[in-house]
């Protein structure tokens, strides 16, 4: 063998040696190179390499990380290796259960020591190593700021090209900025396909809650694929949910599709969601307010409209999330909502057109052309474009007739500081109607949506106005603004504003009647909802004032009345309230007599209470005497505005009269007539009204009234009296009342009086007749004028009169008369009283007795006087006539003029002479001037007449000698 071959033979020996030594030290050299790898990094680790093979090395029960609280454990970890070149290359990985703990921080994913070992940072792009990966058994807890997740993988291939495998994610729950999700999972299928990552499966919760929202059972079908660098996808995202719900609104769920694609710096997305079952409060009564004006009918078919596209409702969007200008900008069109109601609303634009706003936190942007059609929703096209960074454009919309309105977009432009049009309604307006109603806009908008409506003065127009029965002709307000504009937004918010009118002035008509409202000011203010109306007129109503919202509220200073009643209202104040085309006021106030000339005073009313609907007028109420609060009547009032007709119910309880209620208390009819009252009267008055005029009646009565009149008490007043005309007092004939007693001085009882009442307060008497001391007294036929200050004349009959009965009456125990007389007693009663003209009493044919039997004991008496009492102990007349004249509250002039035969004998006492006077003529004339009322009722002066016949003897001595005539003839 030459020197060279054995070299060379030696060599190989050696190295084979050395190869054996190394290759029998392989696990500790290993050990050593990853031990000082691992401390050079500052990594803590724990693990048993079970295999070292020349491809193949296997590392069991792994530990990284603290041993007590590890990073990373895993039971067993194969690593393959391949040559690259020269050098070797991991080829595969298969782990065995392996368990992580990482955590988010600050949006990144660490894993703790495990960190540490990640390779730097190369500035190249990501991708996918090639390397066979096969996981069994791998699971993790991940910490975020948002919950704990569990997660588990499996799975097994190249990670490049054709990995698959199976990654599931767990939660208790997960809150992310107030919002929440109950038991979150998710299920997802991961393949890689050409260096591309791909993964689909569903992600489910049992609840999901942000703020007052509420979706239940929500879950996404997922279907993602990622580019080799991770910097594209493409997708789609398929949604379903049960039923959602925030305040003011709900819906039974929702189904949709979004698929999309993109990168970081350009992304679009197409959006298909159908909605079932939405409700909102904005659809459900978000025009409520509206009830009684022209927006009613528009309001409630928007409403309507509104509803039923809710009940399914389509949305088809294009999104475009793109880098402009360095910021997010996303952009919506076109877009497109549908319903099976008919509804349809589309925006379609080009270039950089349609809804846009910075993502996130912009504010959206309009630009395009926006249709609406179908559904109940009017057809309106609005043409959007942008200028100064803002929207602008203009509404056109085809007239919109619904249940009778029409409303009528004339103008509508929009810009940058606002909006300016005109638009006109017709529609209803309360109970009636308003026509030609053309209201200006103009709409002032600042920052931070700050705006101002109609901050100067608007000329509000109508052509026609109908409303509670009255009809307005063209009007036009000047209604300016105040505190900044009709209606006014602060940046912050807070909303002011509102208008006033001045001088208000409104004509028109109630039915045939012309109609003119006068207010000196009308104003309202948006941070006191409501109005204020100063000194509001009307033709039969005036207000100090009024105020309130569309509700109700408050007025004081009313006064006025209804129709043609003829009832006057002042002072009225109370409440006031507009419910469901219903106006009703509740209130007190005094009520006068309309008359130019009151027939009765000032009554009080403190339950009054008043309906205004469908045009007619309904209202009742307690009248008061204000005195003492004694119930005088409740009233009754029906007033029909369309028809002018209508009704008064007025009913009288009862009314008492006593010492704190007289009849002049209540009208002046009543001075002057009675007085002292006492009793109960009730009844009911009624007063209707038509086209063809005004009509009233009534019925009253009492069962028993005592009162004081001119010719002297009555007691026991009876009697009921029907109106035929209520209003002016008149009465049908024959009205009867009933006089248990009246006493002008001689009492008659149970006296029946027959009148009838007429215009202008004049009453005619019928008759009327009372039982009369065996007779009866009657009352004449007469007209009698209370309207008017004048002699009203009664003459009185007297038929029949027994003397002897009605001497009886008063009880005079020493006169006895007999006769039957007949006569005539005139009697006027003016201003100062009653009195008799011209009475006179006369003895029938056959006249009578009359004889006075009382002692005389004044011997002053004289001879010629006690002459005169001896003739009338007993004497036989055949005439006596007694005549009458005077006040009868003051001194009557009584003549007694009779003539007759002595037929008692003179006793022996008295002489011869005055025996001779026995069966002589005796002719009396006697003249008695006094009360009348003190003269007939003291007795005394007709039992014990010494006295006058004394002073009437005594005069005539002093006037003229003693004559005697053919017959004997005694003058007083």
């Amino acid at each position: 063998m030459s020197r060279k071959k054995l070299i060379v033979l030696l060599l190989v020996a050696l190295l084979g040696a050395a190869l054996i030594l190394i290759w029998s030290a392989r696990k500790p050299i290993a050990r050593d190179l990853v031990d000082r790898t691992l401390a050079a990094k500052g990594v803590v680790a724990r693990y048993d390499i079970t295999h070292f093979g020349f491809r193949t090395q296997r590392l069991e029960n792994v530990v990284i990380g603290d041993p007590s609280r590890p990073d990373l454990t895993a039971r067993r970890i194969d690593l393959r290796f391949g040559f690259s070149s020269l050098w070797p290359a991991l080829r595969a990985i298969d782990a065995d259960g392996v368990r992580l703990r990482g955590r988010i921080v600050a949006g990144k994913l660490s894993l703790g020591m495990l960190d540490r070992l990640m390779p730097e940072p190369t500035g190249e792009p990501f991708a996918l190593p090639n390397l066979a990966l096969t996981l069994r058994d791998v699971r993790m807890r991940l910490d975020t700021p948002w919950g704990a997740l569990g997660l588990a993988m499996a799975g097994s291939g190249n990670v490049a090209n054709s990995f698959s495998g199976q990654v599931a994610a767990v939660a208790d729950g997960i809150a992310i900025s107030g919002c929440n999700a109950t038991r979150p999972t998710a299920y997802l299928h991961v393949v890689t396909v050409d260096e591309r990552i791909a993964f689909d499966g569903p992600v489910r919760m049992a609840q999901a809650r942000c703020g007052g929202a509420v979706v239940q059972r929500p879950q996404v079908a997922v279907d993602v694929t990622l580019g080799p660098a991770l910097d594209r996808w493409n997708g789609g995202l398929t949604l379903a949910s049960g039923p959602l719900s925030a305040p003011g609104n709900s819906m039974k769920g929702l189904r949709g599709r979004v698929t999309f694609q993109g990168n970081a710096q350009d992304n679009e997305a197409r959006v298909r969601l159908s909605l079932a079952g939405l409700q909102s409060s904005m659809l459900k009564g978000g025009f409520a307010g509206m009830d009684g004006t022209p927006l009613a009918p528009f309001a409630t078919a928007l409403d309507e409209a509104s509803r039923k596209a809710a009940r399914s409702l389509d949305i088809d969007a294009s999104l475009h999330l793109a880098q402009e200008d360095g910021r997010q900008v996303l952009r919506i069109a076109p877009l497109e909502l549908s319903s099976r109601s008919g509804a349809r609303l589309a925006l379609v634009a080009s270039g950089r057109d349609g809804i846009s706003m910075q993502f996130p936190g912009g504010t959206p942007q309009l630009a395009g052309r926006i249709t609406i059609a179908g559904g109940g929703f009017p057809d309106a096209v609005l043409h959007l474009r942008r200028e100064g960074g803002k929207s602008a454009g203009s509404l056109h919309m085809a007239p919109w007739v619904v249940d009778g309105g029409r409303l009528v977009v004339e103008s509508m432009d929009f810009g940058p500081r606002g909006a300016s049009g005109r638009v006109r309604v017709d529609g209803p307006l309360g109970d009636g109607r308003i026509e030609g109603l053309v209201v200006p806009v103009d709409l002032q908008t600042g920052n931070n949506g700050a705006f101002a409506f109609n901050p100067g003065c608007t000329p509000v127009a109508f052509a026609r106005l109908e409303m509670a029965g009255m009809r307005l002709g063209p009007s036009r307000l000047p209604l300016c603004a105040i505190n900044g504009g009709l209606l006014v937004r602060g940046a912050k918010g807070q909303l002011g504003g509102g208008g006033a009118v001045a001088g208000l002035r409104l004509t028109g008509a109630v039915g045939d009647s012309p109609l003119s409202i006068t207010a000196r000011r009308l104003s309202f203010a948006v941070a006191r909802p409501g109005f204020v109306v100063d000194r509001l007129g009307e033709n039969h109503l005036d207000l100090a004032s009024l105020d309130g919202d569309s509700r109700g509220g408050r007025f004081a200073g009313a006064a006025g009345k209804i129709g043609v009643v003829p009832l006057l209202a002042s002072g009225g104040a109370g409440r006031w309230r507009f419910d469901r085309g219903t106006l009703g006021i509740s209130a007190r106030l005094d009520l006068d007599d309309a008359e130019t000339d009151p027939r009765f005073h000032r009554l009080v009313s403190e339950d009054f209470a008043l309906t205004l609907k469908d045009s007619v007028i309904r209202a009742q109420g307690t009248l008061r005497y204000p005195g003492n609060a004694q119930t005088i009547s409740a009233v009754r009032i029906t007033h029909d505005l369309s028809r002018t007709t209508g009704n008064v119910l007025l009913d009288v309880p009862g009314v008492q009269f006593g010492p704190d209620l007289q009849p002049d208390m209540l009208t002046r009819l009543a001075l002057g007539v009675v007085a002292n009252v006492k009793g109960v009267a009730s009844g009911q008055g009624r007063i209707f009204w038509d086209a063809g005029g005004v009509h009233s009646d009534g019925d009253f009565a009492t069962e028993g009234m005592d009162l004081a009149a001119a010719f002297g008490p009555v007691n026991r007043l009876k009697g009921r009296i029907h109106f035929s005309d209520l209003i002016a007092l008149e009465t049908p004939p024959g009205q009867e009342v009933l006089l248990g007693e009246v006493n002008p001085g001689v009492a008659v009882e149970n006296g029946v009086i027959r009148y009838q009442l007429l215009k202008d307060q004049m009453v005619r008497i019928e008759s009327g007749d009372w039982p009369f001391s065996g007779g009866k007294l009657v009352l004449e036929p007469t007209m009698l004028d209370f309207g008017r200050p004048s002699d009203r004349n009664l003459t009185f009959r007297v038929e029949g009169m027994n003397a002897a009965l009605f001497v009886q009456q008063f009880e005079f125990k020493n006169i006895a008369v007999t006769g039957t007389f007949d006569g005539v007693m005139p009697m006027i009663f003016d201003a100062q009283g009653g009195r008799i003209v011209g009475g006179r009493l006369v003895v029938r044919p056959g006249g009578g007795t009359l004889a006075y039997v009382g002692e005389l004991s004044n011997e002053k008496l004289g001879r010629f006087a006690g002459m005169a009492f001896d003739a009338l102990k007993s004497i036989r007349y055949d005439n006596l006539a007694i005549e009458l004249d005077g006040s009868l509250d003051g001194e009557i002039v009584s003549r007694v003029i009779f003539n007759g035969v002595n037929k008692a004998p003179i006793e022996k006492e008295k002489g011869a002479i005055m025996r001779q006077i026995t069966g002589l003529p005796f002719r009396f004339n006697i003249k008695i001037t006094a009360p009348f009322r003190s003269l007939i009722n003291s007795a005394q002066s007709i039992n014990d007449p010494r006295g006058l016949v004394s002073d009437a003897i005594a005069r005539q001595r002093t006037a003229t000698p003693p004559v005697q005539p053919k017959e004997s003839e005694t003058l007083p």
